[in-house]
């Protein structure tokens, strides 16, 4: 049944935007959009992007403008407070994803539904594509990294992966140095959570593939060896998540897992740092032949996922030849850079 809702304009986006409490309490992102409501004011180039964004996204699910901004207000109210930073990327990487998937060009057109549920359950994904007789779910995840990233740039040893025992850490850290440890149990819940969204979708009668779309930052690496590692990783038969009986926990529901590097260009585009790797605007999702390149892998408990949706979101298997960083790790050693060189 048609939509009878009028198309949402760009001017319609900044209303909400301005109308929201981003403007009205201590937030994040209120310098970025703070503009937006001044006649002749300078737009921010991250504010142009999710407005542009958020109007393509509206046409193709009506509302979800509303939506986004809603849950982009939502989160604020605390000055500086950073678990609201991480959260507000995390909504960004959302709708990097969603944009790429409502843009692509589906052969025979496409419908899109955002947050949907089935029957048997209120869980749901944030996009769902019906196309060619198959029902695509979508789950996209983004971690908290601050954190990480602050111990990652300051701590000269790094283990992406459950390789080596007690013992062994403790004679492969440095005297008096931190060492940064794998950050598999965000992949791990990243994928239980998607798996339980998606059960209830695969026990009804359509084609259904659950797809989960993880944004992290440059160092994918991390993501692949928590997933692929032939010692631990999750998608794995030596998985460290087992289940009841001892096997690997099979993720049954999510049928492939991509691993987009993205998280690092919306950061720098919040802090009006300049955006790498060529790179033009903070919400450019790039091309399948350009790097950086993004990652798909298939699980093998699941259901075979079609090409199709590989090329919207423009997943490869990783491979040496796309760089060394598309390999799983067992240690990385990081060198003191001169900055005067």
């Amino acid at each position: 049944m048609p939509d009878d809702r009028k198309t949402v304009t760009r001017a319609d986006v900044c209303m909400l935007i301005a109308k929201s409490e981003i403007m009205q309490h201590w937030h994040w992102f209120r310098y970025h959009f703070g503009t937006l409501n001044v006649p002749g004011g300078w737009e921010h180039p991250l504010a142009a992007d999710v407005i542009d964004a958020l109007v393509v996204c509206d046409k193709a699910m009506p509302g979800y403008a509303q939506s986004f901004v809603t849950r982009l207000s939502a989160i604020g109210g605390k000055e500086k407070f950073l678990p609201h930073y991480e959260q507000l990327i995390q909504q960004l990487a959302e709708l990097h994803v969603v944009l790429q998937v409502v843009s692509f060009d589906w052969p025979g057109g496409a419908q899109f539904a955002a947050e949907p549920t089935a029957e048997a359950s209120k869980k749901n994904p944030e996009i769902t594509v019906r196309h060619d007789g198959i029902i695509y779910g979508i789950e996209v995840k983004a971690p908290a990294l601050i954190a990480h990233i602050k111990a990652r740039g300051s701590n000269a040893t790094q283990v992406p992966a459950r390789v080596f025992s007690t013992e062994m850490l403790a004679t492969l850290k440095k005297p008096d140095e931190a060492m940064t440890l794998p950050r598999d149990n965000p992949v791990k819940d990243f994928l239980m959570s998607a798996d339980a969204k998606f059960a209830a979708f695969k026990q009804e009668p359509e084609h259904f593939i659950g797809l989960l779309v993880i944004v992290w930052d440059d160092h994918i690496y991390e993501p692949i060896s928590s997933l692929l590692h032939e010692s631990s990783g999750l998608l794995t038969p030596k998985s460290f998540h087992i289940d009841a009986s001892g096997a690997p926990f099979p993720y049954a529901h999510v049928d492939g897992v991509f691993l987009i590097r993205h998280l690092h260009q919306l950061m720098r585009a919040t802090r009006d740092e300049p955006l790498i790797d060529g790179c033009g605007h903070p919400l450019e999702y790039g091309t399948e032949e350009a790097f950086p390149f993004k990652v798909f892998v298939q699980n093998p408990k699941g259901i075979e996922v079609p090409a199709i949706i590989q090329h919207c979101l423009q997943g490869m298997p990783p491979a040496p030849e796309m760089g060394a960083e598309y390999a799983p790790k067992d240690l990385v050693s990081w060198l003191p850079v001169d900055d005067e060189d």
